[in-house]
């Protein structure tokens, strides 16, 4: 029976083979073999059928067959270190956030190789156990994670090195990213302790990949620098690469020489030592058949992406200034160097769209946020930052759907939060942009609904359709007070009494104005912190719309609620900041504005701020430099 399973499971790629051989298996098992019930039955075989099944997408009969094997209790040979790895491999964590999956699959990888280790015979189970880890927890060495991966990862490095794995190169792979780890989590005592054993290794077996970890010694300063120094006078190399990282360790606290520009020209005259009389173009020249030789000799899909790119921006490095101005020949170098098919790593030969980019030009990027899901990729904020790209790609041609999938990869590749609010609120934007017959409970979600409306509206549409639009979302914001505010360019309502002189009513009109702008400031009052930065995003978009579609008093009004949350923060003086209460006197609108409510956190992100400023300059450039009517121009 035995031979005739192992038959079945030798015809690879055959999914009725694998059917047939674990029925024989699971019957065989239960005792009701259609062959001799009294035959020896390989208990082997379990790992043998799982090994199969999951290499063929079937993970439920693979994980049915290891806890078959683990029942009967079969001796222990190889194939219980296999079966540990099956069993990792099926329990793999499906995302980055499931720590407690991650853990679980770790231990068994730990099984297998605490079982592997202590026979010879056995130590090829450790080398692959730790590739499978490898491709494991990649996606777990990412900014917030690295401190889960040291303990399973240094554990992997320390038995490779007692097995003394024959592959050098991929040991010291793994003590250059385990160095890493170290690093990201902070250890740096750790990571100059692990240095003083790593370091050596690759210097003496893997020699092309010494002057990595010695950038690293050197930037972190995890060597005595005397030695470093002395390292440094054995190679060209290794002593540009010590000028360029102790500057970057100085740069990172702050402490730059005066001698920087020496530094540099040193270094750079050593760079020219290795390309003597040579020129950018002659160097990629001399580079392009090191490249395709190299290509010839390569399999690896990711490797060969890696090389066309690096071609690119060769290509690219040519032009020089002639890219920062988008001349045809440089976008087209630089669509090409976009153009790498997938899978692979994201190159990008051109600068950041801009506003006013051909959509053709923004197009022809839609293939990267595709390799960069499908590519083992570390960069994870270069890939979220892509994701948010594609998604204002996708919304401005009204794919709502693609563009909150591409928001929703981006927020999981965030890990350090650094555009979390951002793309939070893009994506509830967009979210309410599909809500086409309900109403939205919370007052910032119906502005938001009202000014996505208000975008949509035609040239042939009225003012007074645009003006009612933007007018309700003010209101949805701010109920209370922006009618009134509204109001104040408004010379209906302005109430002169029984005087009717001229400059009476040049004083009832001032009058008028100033009393109804300094309603915005109780109604932030009133309003404290709530949802402060959201607020501001709101009213700043609302301002934005109003300008581009010629609503000059909601503009202006937008733009005046936006900057109170600005002006609290500027206008605190220094008596209030010691905690001294001071009151603001009635009719002053920028004493009104100081008070010491709902004033932001004290580290307002850098966005915020630029927010602030495009609204300072909207603001100014709509403010009217002469009388005229609530509707018109400024």
């Amino acid at each position: 029976m035995d031979l005739v399973i192992t038959h079945e499971l030798a015809r690879t790629e055959n999914q009725a083979a694998l059917k047939r051989a674990y029925q024989l298996i699971k019957s065989a098992n239960m005792g009701k073999s259609e062959f001799d019930p009294s035959e020896s039955f390989s208990p082997d075989l379990f790992v043998l059928c799982a090994e199969q099944a999951l290499k063929m997408g079937q993970p439920e009969m693979s994980e049915d067959c290891i806890q078959m094997y683990f029942k009967v209790k079969g001796p222990i040979t190889q194939f219980l270190g296999r079966a540990h790895l099956c069993r990792a491999q099926l329990c793999a964590p499906t995302s980055s956030d499931n720590l407690e999956e991650f853990e679980n699959c770790v231990t068994q990888y730990m099984k297998a190789i605490n079982f592997a280790k202590g026979e010879p015979r056995y130590y090829f189970l450790v080398y692959n156990a730790s590739v499978l880890y490898w491709h494991m927890v990649r996606p777990f060495l990412k900014p917030g994670c690295h401190q889960y991966v040291i303990p399973s990862l240094s554990q992997i490095v320390s038995v490779l090195n007692q097995t003394e794995e024959e592959d050098k190169e991929w040991r010291a792979e793994l003590m250059l990213e385990l160095l890493e780890c170290y690093l990201q989590a902070g250890k740096k005592e750790e990571a100059a302790k692990f240095c003083l054993t790593a370091a050596p290794f690759i210097k003496a077996n893997v020699p092309h990949k010494y002057q990595q970890i010695y950038s690293v010694m050197v930037r972190h300063e995890l060597m005595d620098e005397l030695h470093l120094k002395m390292e440094k006078k054995t190679s060209i190399i290794l002593s540009v690469s010590f000028h360029i990282n102790s500057l970057k360790a100085k740069l990172d606290k702050n402490e730059l020489p005066e001698d920087v520009s020496s530094i540099l020209k040193r270094a750079y005259r050593q760079i020219g030592l290795l390309f003597v009389g040579l020129k950018v173009g002659e160097c990629v020249g001399w580079l392009r058949p090191a490249l395709h030789t190299q290509r010839c000799y390569l399999q690896d899909p990711g490797k060969l992406i890696e090389i066309e790119c690096l071609e690119c921006e060769l290509e690219a490095s040519r032009l020089e200034n002639k890219v920062r101005i988008y001349l045809r020949t440089a976008v087209e170098v630089g669509l090409r160097g976009q153009r790498a098919r997938a899978p692979g790593k994201p190159c990008s030969s051109l600068p950041p769209t801009e506003g006013g980019t051909s959509p053709a030009c923004l197009r022809t990027a839609r293939p990267p946020p595709d390799a960069c899901h499908l590519s083992p990729s570390l960069m994870t904020l270069l890939r979220c930052q892509v994701h948010m790209e594609m998604a204002h790609i996708e919304e401005d041609e009204d794919r709502l759907e693609p563009a909150m999938e591409h928001l929703q990869k981006a927020m999981r590749l965030d890990t350090l939060g650094l555009y979390q609010d951002k793309l939070k609120m893009a994506f509830t934007r967009l979210q309410l942009c599909t809500m086409l017959y309900q109403s939205p409970e919370r007052a910032e979600d119906r502005a938001i609904m009202v000014i996505e409306q208000a975008k949509k509206a035609i040239p042939k549409d009225s003012m007074r359709k645009k003006r009612a639009l933007l007018v309700n979302a003010g209101l949805a914001l701010a109920p209370d007070t922006f009618q009134i505010v509204l109001d104040s360019e408004n010379e209906a309502k302005v109430s002169t009494g029984k005087t009717r002189g001229r400059f009476s009513y040049l004083f009832a009109k001032a009058r008028h104005h100033m009393l109804s702008v300094d309603k915005a400031a109780g109604h932030l009052r009133r309003l404290g912190n709530e949802n402060d930065q959201e607020r501001i995003q709101i009213w700043a978009e609302l301002a934005k719309v109003a300008r581009k579609q010629e609503v000059w008093d909601v503009c202006r009004t937008a733009s005046r609620f936006c900057l109170l949350y600005d002006n609290i923060k500027a206008k605190k003086s220094p008596r209030q900041k010691r905690g001294r209460k001071k009151r603001a006197t009635e009719g002053s609108v920028q004493e009104s504005w100081g008070h010491p409510e709902g004033v932001l956190p004290k580290q307002r992100a850098h966005s915020l701020l630029r927010k602030f400023a495009e609204v300072g300059f909207i603001s100014a450039e709509v403010r009217p430099k002469a009388p005229a009517g609530p509707w018109g121009p400024p």
